[in-house]
């Protein structure tokens, strides 16, 4: 079970990362996931290579050589329907749950229980905010 969700997360943050970094090679689609989980899950890169040649046949995702050994991936039109389809009933709950967290924050902050925060959670909620600003506007 828990094997099967690894991969499905694992699915779902390839097709997030060539949807918004395309054309990378494998070993890049690896770093940017060790970089989203902040290196808490470093899938084995045969797992990764297996995953992608697993999408590459079902057409969520296509490789070409990029001019040299390297392979290079892409989402497909089917990939980013995938993504949206089986992500966005999580993604919606996350909001609410990633919600709560920050407003408590904010009350702890306001009490003074909570002075400073990290500096890599400023930065990723920076981020945060500018997706959801840009996306939020393209509607």
């Amino acid at each position: 079970m828990v094997r099967r969700r690894r991969t499905q997360v694992l699915r779902h943050l390839v097709l997030a990362v060539l949807a918004t970094n395309p054309r990378l090679h494998g070993y890049g689609i690896y770093k940017r996931i060790v970089y989203v989980t902040q290196s808490v899950w470093r899938p084995s890169i045969g797992t990764l290579y297996r995953t992608l040649n697993k999408m590459v046949s079902e057409g969520l995702i296509s490789k070409s050589s990029g001019g040299s050994r390297r392979l290079v991936y892409e989402v497909t039109s089917a990939g980013l329907e995938s993504f949206v389809k089986e992500t966005l009933p999580h993604v919606t709950k996350s909001a609410g749950i990633l919600t709560e967290f920050l407003e408590a924050y904010k009350e702890i902050s306001r009490k003074g229980g909570l002075t400073k925060l990290p500096d890599e959670l400023v930065e990723r909620l920076i981020r945060l905010h500018k997706a959801v600003e840009e996306l939020v506007s393209s509607y």
